[in-house]
């Protein structure tokens, strides 16, 4: 039988699309080529993808969008108490969408001041977690979905390799696979800088399970295990696989 039959093939074009795949980073300004240079899918200080406060103001834009259910007859006045409809939120929106790559770097203090501003709100924890899924739609755009593409442990480890460099292109963060499943461990999120007692942390477990979903199929949440601002070295997400999982 010829090498090119049946999974054979498969594991190939698996292999292939992983090597091609690699996040996109373009360099800051002011980064020093000591630290982006030698490695383009490291985050620094001063390379914060645009993505990650643009999907917070989507989600504010998103929970503040009348239903339609006669809401958006209100007065304006009324409307206008919204701050995700507000001129502001929209200007900074179409500044994030079309100043270029969604990736492209922004300063992390900007990124901060965004998630300071959703901390305020009483629904914050809705809006981190509407955001950290859009954040992870965006990081993953153009990774391939090796675990549909290639069969069995194969697919699952190419996946697992996918989620690995996503995971530290876009959120600095660290995959890790222990036989209780995976995990993802954060020195120095942009949650705990915004909200030193963890209040934003939801943003990053909603955005790992969304990752895992897109990537390898996973079906479940994140269970956040550790957290700088409890003391803890680090934040640390683990997966907890929905219930009747396979």
């Amino acid at each position: 039988m010829s090498l090119w039959s049946g999974r054979r093939r498969k594991s190939l074009l698996a292999r292939t699309a992983v090597a091609r795949y690699v996040p996109r980073r373009p360099a800051g300004r002011g980064v020093r080529a000591s630290a982006s240079s030698r490695n383009p899918s490291l985050v620094t200080d001063a390379d914060i993808p645009a993505f990650i406060p643009l999907s917070l103001l989507e989600a504010i834009r998103n929970l503040d969008t009348p239903l339609e259910d006669g809401l958006d007859e209100l007065s304006p006045e009324i409307v206008s108490k919204r701050l995700g409809l507000s001129p502001t939120v929209a200007a900074q929106i179409e500044r994030y969408r079309t100043g270029g790559d969604k990736a492209a770097p922004v300063r992390p203090d900007e990124a901060v001041s965004v998630f300071r501003l959703v901390g305020r709100r009483p629904d914050a924890a809705l809006v981190f977690a509407d955001a950290g899924r859009r954040a992870a739609r965006y990081a993953a755009r153009g990774a391939p979905a090796l675990a549909r593409v290639a069969p069995g442990g194969v697919g699952r480890r190419l996946a697992g390799r996918a989620v690995r460099r996503v995971a530290r292109s876009a959120f600095d963060a660290e995959l890790r696979t222990p036989p209780a499943g995976p995990e993802l461990r954060m020195a120095d999120p942009l949650s705990i800088k915004a909200w030193p007692a963890g209040e934003a942390c939801g943003f990053y477990g909603s955005a790992f399970a969304e990752l895992l979903r897109n990537l390898t199929g996973f079906e479940g949440t994140m269970r956040h295990e550790a957290c700088a601002g409890r003391g803890d070295p680090a934040c640390l997400w683990r997966a907890a696989r929905a219930e009747g999982y396979e």
